[in-house]
């Protein structure tokens, strides 16, 4: 064998050898920011369980009557530390998804009309301080899902204040109703035209952090790619679909539990 190529072995094993050290090193540099932000997530947790406590109880009147305007601004500062939680949530589940890679959903029989309760228990008073209708339809009598209902429950209200963001007019309307194996969440409203390449971008994961020549927020909290991904991990599906007139809709399922 000539000298030519026992050079070019030993630069490929070099090589091969160096970009193995450097992958090691981003693992480990991956895992140690993912602690770290796990760690943050946790501790913004505190103040803000601490602050939601305090408004519960200016709710309760255990300080004294309230005016109309006092409950009224104490009832959205309840409703913005529901969305930061929920916030928080997403983000500590993101971190374990993305960094950690050990995001394991809790999966277990849930009513829907629950799931759909705790979505809209942070949500209503939000549309209602904005103007915007929320017109929920659940019938009753609906089987029970597999899910992380903690976890679905937080999709669904992240789903829904997509949908009041990026609405034009008209209502936004939620329903549920069993489709074959799985119960389909779906949340209708009027928004902008979308090309079906805007559409799919915006399922991407990575889809808020995209470079933009302009400043406009393209997505509400982590983005509809966050809420696929983790509906996917849960054994369901998410969808967004959006006709020429703009009339948008999202779809979350659930499978139902027993189905196999």
């Amino acid at each position: 064998m000539g000298h030519a190529p026992i050079f070019l072995a030993g630069v490929g094993l070099g090589g091969f050898i160096a970009w193995t050290f450097a992958c090691r090193a981003a693992a480990r540099r991956d895992r140690r920011c993912g602690r770290m932000l796990s760690f943050v997530n946790h501790e913004l947790n505190t103040p803000a369980t601490a602050v939601g406590m305090a408004v519960v109880n200016l709710l309760s009147g255990i300080f004294g009557e309230l005016s109309a305007d006092q409950r009224k601004w104490l009832e959205l500062t309840q409703n913005q530390l529901g969305r930061l939680n929920s916030l928080v949530g997403e983000s500590r589940d993101f971190v374990h998804l993305e960094l950690l890679r050990d995001l394991r959903p809790v999966l277990a029989p849930a009513a829907p009309a629950m799931i759909i309760d705790a979505a809209l228990s942070c949500m209503r008073c939000g549309f209602e301080h904005s103007g915007v209708e929320l017109l929920a339809a659940v019938p009753e009598g609906l089987p029970r899902v597999r899910a992380d209902a903690e976890r679905l429950a937080r999709s669904l209200a992240s789903l829904l204040c997509h949908a009041r963001k990026f609405r034009l007019c008209g209502p936004v309307r939620l329903s549920a109703a069993v489709d074959g194996p799985v119960v389909s969440f779906e949340i209708d409203y009027m928004g902008q035209v979308l090309s079906p390449a805007e559409i799919a971008a915006s399922l991407d994961l990575w889809y808020p952090a995209r470079a933009r020549k302009d400043q406009l927020l393209a997505a509400s909290g982590l983005g509809l790619g966050f809420a696929r991904r983790l509906t996917r991990l849960c054994g369901g599906e998410m969808e967004f679909a959006s006709d020429d007139k703009g009339r948008a809709r999202l779809r979350l399922t659930a499978p139902v539990y027993g189905e196999a």
